[in-house]
């Protein structure tokens, strides 16, 4: 019996990044501050903050107003929401499968499953 490789579409990844550390990786980059992002995409630095900090998410309105202030396509933003919500979804639903009362067979057929939503 051979066993099937594992790839990366197969994985759910141990550590998720919300969107708002690529921004701040991106204005260290760019030797930016969160005031001066804020300023450029006319909107509060408090906002900023809060996207960076993971305490909100980006929306398509973001994502446009990103675009506009560093360049880097909306799509590009949104889709790293996207991977994080999916991913933390993931994440939790493997994790209430762990805890739960169910055998280990069914166990690792339910986390197959998820890895490979």
């Amino acid at each position: 019996m051979s066993k099937k490789k594992k790839t990366a579409s197969d994985m759910i990844p141990g550590d998720i990044f919300h969107p708002g550390e690529y921004i701040k990786d991106e204005l260290d980059a760019r030797g930016l501050h969160q005031q001066e992002l804020a300023d450029k995409m006319k909107v509060s630095k408090s906002e900023i903050s809060f996207i960076i900090h993971g305490h909100r998410d980006i929306n398509a309105k973001t994502a446009v107003l990103l675009e506009m202030a560093l360049g880097i396509d909306a799509e590009f933003w949104m889709n790293l929401q996207i991977k994080y919500d999916i991913d933390l979804v993931k994440k939790k639903l493997q994790r209430s499968i762990k805890t739960s009362k169910i055998s280990a067979t069914k166990k690792q057929k339910l986390k197959k499953l998820v890895a490979a939503a």
